[in-house]
């Protein structure tokens, strides 16, 4: 609704002959209690099209924490930098203010405060000081992130992809086969699901080795490393290890979980 809002200096508030006057007469309608609810919606869409900043809390101010993560990432693809201020109210993001940006937190349901340079300099200065732990780190490149998972599970049968995918961040999925053909370079992030490199077909075996889906599972480790030239399945998990290391030492980031 266009409430025509538009006033000129006058001895009693309210405007006065204007094309929106229409506008004000809506408003002077209103009850008190709809007239607040109004007000507090405009000055609050005002403060956002002043700020130059905006931040993403990460502590207690933020109801939806992955989905901010993801929000963060979304900013470093549209090519914007993004200011991860770590230990400043649980890891808080600092981000560029822009009507794109705000709605899509909204739409995501994430958590942010307008600030002005005023207040985000007062908030980088204070981070500055070498007596408080804390730390302002640039993020200037969204990441190329792969997630080493059999194929044939679902999102939700993994705890990394589960988060992923919630928070909105794309990933590919990748396994022994992408990794032995070298494919790892194409990404900067490889996040490890539970995984047992030893080839022993991980700790269920004394308990379910005669259950259809162990057996089952087996049969596809046993094909896979056959495929790739290996004897056993150890030794293609320990190839694929080493290649997980190149990656490593080559600049990339892993992150695991336990087996």
């Amino acid at each position: 609704m266009d409430l025509g809002m538009r006033t000129r200096r006058s001895d009693s508030f309210g405007p006065q002959t204007l094309p929106g006057a229409r506008g004000w007469a809506i408003f002077r309608s209103m009850t008190p209690c709809l007239r607040s609810v109004v007000l507090i919606v405009l000055l609050g869409l005002a403060g956002i099209a002043q700020a130059s900043r905006l931040l993403i809390p990460m502590d207690e101010g933020q109801s939806n924490h992955l989905k901010a993560y993801g929000v963060a990432f979304w900013v470093l693809e549209q090519g914007l930098e993004v200011e991860w201020l770590l230990n400043y109210r649980g890891g808080s993001f600092l981000i560029p203010s822009a009507p794109a940006i705000s709605s899509e937190c909204t739409i995501r349901g994430v958590d942010f405060e307008p600030l002005a340079d005023v207040q985000a300099r007062q908030i980088l200065n204070g981070i500055a000081d070498p007596e408080i732990n804390q730390q302002r780190v640039k993020l200037e490149v969204a990441p190329k992130v792969a997630v080493y998972s059999p194929k044939s599970k679902l999102p939700w049968d993994d705890a990394v992809t589960l988060v992923l995918t919630y928070a909105e961040i794309p990933y590919d999925v990748v396994y022994d086969a992408e990794v032995m053909e070298g494919k790892l370079i194409e990404y900067d992030w490889l996040h490890l699901h539970h995984e047992d490199f030893t080839g022993q077909y991980g700790k269920f075996y004394r308990a379910y080795r005669n259950a259809a889906w162990y057996q089952e599972e087996q049969a596809k480790q046993e094909a896979s490393a056959a495929s790739l030239g290996f004897a056993k399945v150890s030794e293609m998990k320990r190839a694929v290890a080493l290649e997980m290391r190149n990656f490593v030492l080559g600049g990339g980031f892993l992150f695991t979980m336990c087996s």
